[in-house]
C-alpha cells in the first residue's frame, strides 16, 4: 500500500482505454488520480475522427489527452484541436515504440533525433492557455539517449514527466534499466512518474521504496490485469466477482450497440481477455478467444462468470 502522497495514473493502452473503458473503469473501481488518453493523432493530413470522438464523449474531470506530434507544427495543430473541447492539460507522447509510428518520425524514434526533439521541447512554451506534461523512455537505441537532450527538457515548462524505463527497441521485452531510470530521476527537475512492469502491489512498493523522490506512478498492462490494484494500493476494500461481472457485460454492451458487426466486437472485447486470462479459468477463457460470433462469445463469457461464484 502507498499512501495519498503518490499519484496513481491509469496508462494509456491503444484499443483499449478508450472512454468506454474510462468511463466503466472509473465507476466501478477507480483509485486512480488521473486517466491517460491513447495518443491523438494525424493520419493523411487530418486528425483522427474517433480520437476526437473520443475525447467528445469525456465526462471524467481527471483525463489528461495525449498528442503524438512529429514536430513544432504538428504540436501546435494537435494542441489547438485539443484545447477547443475545453481541455487545459495535454500530455506528449515520446514513448511510443510501435513500429509503424517510429516509421513516421513520432514517439521515442525522436530520440534518434536530437535536434527535432528540442524543436518540439522548445515549442512546448509558445501555448499561455495549456500545460503540457510529457511521456518518454529513456531514448529509442538505448537506455542513455536522455543525456543528450536533458538540457531541453528541463529546460521546457513542463508539470511532470512520466517515464517507462525501457528503450524503444525493447519494446516491452527484457529488462527495465533502475539504474539508469535513478539517474534521469537525479538530472531532472520536472516532478517524474514511474511506469514499467507494475503488475503487483509488491512491485509499486519496491519502486516507491528505491526512489522515494517519485510523484508517484503510472499502471498499464498491471491494472487491465489486476483492475482492483489502485484499490489495493490505497488501502480500499477490493471490489468482488461480480463487480467484475457488471463492468464487463456493460463494456460488452457498450460495444455492441456502438461497434458495427460481429469481428469488430470480437477484436475488441477478446483484447482483454489476454490481461484478464488466469491459470484457473483458462480452459473457459479459451473458449471465449475462440468464439466466432457475438451469440458464442455470450456464451463462453456465460459460462467463464458462472465459475466465479
Amino acid at each position: 500500500m502507498i499512501d495519498n502522497k503518490y499519484k496513481i495514473l491509469s496508462a494509456p493502452l491503444q484499443g483499449i482505454t478508450d472512454n468506454a473503458f474510462r468511463m466503466l473503469f472509473d465507476r466501478y473501481y477507480g483509485s486512480v488520480d488521473e486517466y491517460v488518453t491513447p495518443f491523438v493523432r494525424e493520419e493523411h493530413g487530418e486528425i483522427r475522427k474517433k480520437d476526437i470522438n473520443d475525447l467528445r464523449s469525456n465526462e471524467l474531470p481527471n483525463l489528461v489527452p495525449q498528442i503524438l506530434p512529429s514536430g513544432a507544427e504538428e504540436l501546435e495543430r494537435l494542441t489547438t484541436v485539443v484545447a477547443e473541447y475545453g481541455f487545459k492539460r495535454i500530455d506528449i507522447n515520446l514513448g511510443c515504440s510501435f513500429p509503424p509510428v517510429a516509421a513516421h518520425g513520432r514517439g521515442c524514434v525522436l530520440f534518434n533525433m536530437p535536434d527535432k526533439l528540442r524543436e518540439i521541447l522548445a515549442a512546448i512554451g509558445n501555448r499561455a492557455d495549456v500545460t503540457y506534461s510529457v511521456k518518454m523512455r529513456l531514448g529509442y537505441a538505448d537506455s542513455r539517449q536522455w543525456r543528450d537532450v536533458i538540457d531541453a527538457i528541463n529546460d521546457a515548462p513542463l508539470s511532470r514527466i512520466c517515464v517507462h524505463a525501457r528503450y524503444g527497441r525493447q519494446q516491452y521485452k527484457g529488462e527495465c534499466d533502475l539504474t539508469e531510470f535513478g539517474e534521469f530521476l537525479n538530472a531532472c527537475k520536472h516532478k517524474v512518474i514511474y511506469n514499467g512492469d507494475l503488475r503487483s502491489e509488491d512491485d509499486v512498493d519496491r519502486i516507491v521504496a528505491q526512489f522515494p523522490n517519485i510523484e508517484g506512478v503510472m499502471l498499464g498492462r498491471g491494472l487491465i490485469s489486476d483492475m482492483n490494484l489502485a484499490r489495493k494500493l490505497r488501502g480500499i476494500t477490493i471490489a468482488d466477482k461480480q463487480i467484475f461481472a457488471n463492468f464487463h457485460n456493460e463494456l460488452a454492451n457498450t460495444y455492441k450497440s456502438t461497434l458495427c458487426g460481429d469481428r469488430p466486437f470480437l477484436l475488441r472485447m477478446k483484447a482483454f481477455w489476454e490481461f484478464w486470462e488466469t491459470e484457473e479459468q483458462h480452459k473457459a477463457v479459451k473458449k471465449i478467444k475462440k468464439a466466432s460470433s457475438i451469440a458464442k462469445y455470450d456464451a463462453a463469457v456465460l459460462e467463464y462468470l458462472s465459475q466465479l461464484s
